[in-house]
């Protein structure tokens, strides 16, 4: 039986994962303006609860050691548990990989960044601005999903217009 390159890579996932998962650890301000001793200390904490340095190095992805201090590790929900209760760590949540909801934002806004008096310049780039955001769900006549002076759809473009409840496919553009 032959798998695909995606199937091969998330079994491969599994087995390396296993039950675990990457997590984020914020501990707030750095304590040292040296990068390499707050990285260190991330090591350290990683090291206690893992039993080694290697492990450690292993497990951790990212370091966050310029702007405030924390570290992206693979670590189970138990050890995650136990990193959260060491002093020092102000937070501990796993890592969420988020979808884009849009990708033509400026033009659906009307931004053009080119016009001298246009808003960007009007409102300083959004300088002190405060962002919420509204979820009315979606529907096909939205605005936002306009394909008025879009080109034609991409010849190496392999998707299909999902058909589902309410949703055929006189609603799909490009």
């Amino acid at each position: 039986m032959i798998l695909s390159v995606h199937a091969c890579l998330f079994l491969l996932s599994l087995h390396v994962f296993g039950s675990n998962n990457v997590y984020i650890v914020y501990m707030g301000d750095r304590q040292h303006d040296e990068a390499h001793r707050v990285q260190d200390l991330h090591h350290q904490i990683l090291s206690d609860i893992l039993g080694s340095k290697e492990a450690a190095k292993k497990s951790i992805l990212y370091s966050y050691k310029h702007g405030f201090s924390g570290f992206a590790a693979v670590l189970t929900q138990s050890q995650a548990k136990l990193i959260a209760g060491r002093p020092g760590v102000v937070r501990i949540f796993p890592n969420k990989i988020l979808s884009l909801h849009t990708t033509r934002s400026w033009d659906f806004l009307g931004v053009k960044p080119h016009v001298v008096d246009g808003i960007l310049s009007k409102s300083k780039s959004g300088t002190g601005s405060i962002i919420g955001v509204i979820d009315t769900g979606i529907w096909p006549e939205s605005e936002s999903f306009s394909d008025n002076g879009m080109r034609e759809i991409p010849s190496r473009w392999k998707g299909i217009c999902q058909e589902g409840e309410g949703f055929n496919k006189s609603n799909c553009n490009r």
